[in-house]
C-alpha cells in the first residue's frame, strides 16, 4: 500500500526530525555544572532515540509490507566493521582500558540508531514519493538547534558564549559544545538548505533557516568551518548556472573577505596562532615524532594516545597535555597505528568511490557536500575516526546513503488454470 499525505502533519514525518534533533543534542554538555547528569541525560537520550527509531521501524515495516530494502556498496560498511572489529581486539593493549571499552560501546550504539533511523526515513520517504528526504530533516532539525542556541546567547551569555584570547574573543557554543564543532553543525544545516533550494523547495522559510544557521556559524568565529561553508557556497553557486547570482557571489566575496580576515581568521592580530593552527601543528609534531614510534603497528589502544596507563593525556613537548590530537588521522595513527590508518584510508577510498560513481544525483550532490564540512572539521577537531561526536554519525549517515535503498517487491504474475483471469502478488 502507498503511504497518502497531504500535508506535512503526519506523525512520521515529525518524528524523524525530533528524532534527529534530540540525537544532535545528545552530544551536548546538557548541564555543565553537573558532569555526572550530563553523562546520564546523554546516555538515556541516545538509547531511547534509539529505541523509538527501531519501534517506528517495526511499524512501519509491518504497514509496508510490499517494500524491501537492497543493499550496494557493501565494501565501505565491511571496512568500517573492520576499524571497529580492531577497536575492539585492541582493549587488549590498549593503556586506558575504561576509556577503550566505553568509547566501543558508544560507537556500537551510534551504529545501530543510524541503521535503524536511516531504513525508517528511507522507507518512509520511498513509500510517500519523496515527502520526508534527508535534505530536509537535517536542515530542519539543524536549523531548530541554531535557535535554541540564539535565544540561549541572550538568555544565558555566560553558558552559551566561551571567552577565549584573554577575553577579547567570545565565541558562541560556550560550555555547551565545542565551537568548532557548531560551526560544522551550522554548515551542514546551510548546505542542507542549499540542497532543498536546489531541489525546488520553498524560498522564504529555506532562506530564512539558511540565515539562522550563518547566523550561528559566524558568532562561532570557526575557521575551519567558514572555510568549509565558503567551499560548499562556491559549489553551490558554480552548479547553478545563474551568471547573476555568480557574479553577485564574485562581488560578495570581494567586500566580504577582508572583514572575515580581520575578525574571524587573524583574532586579536595573532598571526602566530594561525600559522601554527593554535597549537595544533607542535603537538601533532610531538605526536608523531615521541608517541608513534613507541607503538606504531597497533597503537595504544582504540581512543587512547597516552603511553601510560595512569592518565589519559599525552604530555606534549612544545605545546599543550590532551587527551585527543584534534585530527581524526592522527588520532587514528596513535591509536591503532598504522594497521588502523590503512583500514580507514581504504575506508574513506571505497567511501568516496560510492559517492561518486552513485547514479542518484540527488543523493551523490548531497553526500559530497556534507563530506566537506565533516572532513574539514576531522583535520582540526574530534573528525569522523575520533571520540564520539556527532560528526561521525553524519559520516555514518552518508556511508548508508550509498549502501541501503527500499523499493517496492517485483509484481509476480501467477495463472490459475481454473479461473479465466489473473492473479497477481508481490514476489
Amino acid at each position: 500500500m502507498e503511504i497518502t499525505t497531504t500535508n506535512r502533519s503526519n506523525l512520521i514525518y515529525w518524528a524523524l526530525i525530533l528524532i534527529m534533533a534530540i540525537r544532535i543534542c545528545s552530544y551536548f554538555t546538557l548541564f555543565p555544572d553537573s558532569v555526572g547528569v550530563t553523562r546520564v541525560v546523554k546516555i538515556g537520550l541516545r538509547f531511547m532515540m534509539t529505541g523509538i527509531s527501531f519501534a517506528l521501524l517495526w511499524v512501519v515495516q509491518k504497514k509496508l509490507k510490499e517494500y524491501i530494502f537492497h543493499y550496494t556498496n557493501s565494501m565501505a560498511v565491511m571496512l568500517y566493521l573492520c576499524y571497529f572489529l580492531l577497536g575492539m581486539l585492541s582493549i587488549l593493549w590498549s593503556t586506558e582500558v575504561h576509556f577503550t571499552i566505553l568509547q566501543l560501546l558508544m560507537l556500537f550504539e551510534c551504529i545501530v540508531f543510524i541503521c535503524f533511523y536511516y531504513k525508517l526515513q528511507i522507507l518512509y520517504d520511498t513509500a510517500t514519493n519523496g515527502h520526508c528526504p534527508m535534505s530536509l530533516i537535517l536542515g530542519f532539525s539543524i536549523t531548530l538547534i541554531s535557535i535554541g542556541f540564539l535565544i540561549g546567547l541572550y538568555v544565558d551569555p555566560s553558558t552559551f558564549y566561551r571567552d577565549t584570547h584573554g577575553g577579547a574573543v567570545s565565541r558562541l557554543g560556550g560550555f555547551i559544545i565545542n565551537p568548532n564543532e557548531l560551526g560544522m553543525l551550522a554548515v551542514i544545516g546551510a548546505t542542507m538548505n542549499y540542497v532543498q533550494l536546489k531541489n525546488g523547495g520553498r524560498k522564504v522559510p529555506i532562506t530564512l533557516a539558511w540565515a539562522i544557521n550563518v547566523a550561528v556559524l559566524l558568532l562561532t568565529q570557526s575557521r575551519s568551518s567558514l572555510g568549509a561553508f565558503l567551499l560548499v557556497t562556491l559549489i553551490f553557486v558554480l552548479i547553478s548556472g545563474n551568471i547573476k547570482l555568480q557574479m553577485g557571489t564574485v562581488v560578495a566575496g570581494i567586500i566580504v573577505l577582508p572583514i572575515l580576515v580581520q575578525t574571524i581568521i587573524i583574532k586579536d592580530g595573532d598571526v602566530g596562532e594561525v600559522m601554527s593552527m593554535t597549537g595544533r601543528l607542535p603537538f601533532w609534531s610531538d605526536l608523531i615524532t615521541h608517541g608513534f614510534p613507541d607503538r606504531p603497528i597497533l597503537g595504544y589502544g582504540f581512543m587512547s594516545i597516552s603511553p601510560s596507563p595512569f592518565t589519559n593525556k599525552f604530555d606534549s613537548i612544545h605545546s599543550y597535555a590532551a587527551s585527543m590530537t584534534h585530527n581524526t588521522f592522527v588520532q587514528v595513527l596513535i591509536n591503532l597505528g598504522l594497521v588502523g590508518m590503512f583500514i580507514v584510508l581504504f575506508q574513506m577510498i571505497a567511501t568516496f568511490y560510492a559517492a561518486f560513481t552513485s547514479k542518484l544525483k540527488d543523493l551523490k550532490l548531497m553526500g559530497l557536500s556534507m563530506l566537506i564540512p565533516v572532513m574539514i572539521n576531522s583535520a582540526t577537531e574530534f573528525g569522523i575516526f575520533g571520540e564520539m561526536n556527532y560528526g561521525i554519525l553524519f559520516y555514518h549517515l552518508i556511508i548508508l546513503f550509498y549502501v541501503i535503498h527500499a523499493k517496492k517487491k517485483p509484481l509476480v504474475i501467477t495463472k490459475n488454470y481454473f479461473r479465466t483471469d489473473h492473479q497477481y502478488a508481490y514476489g
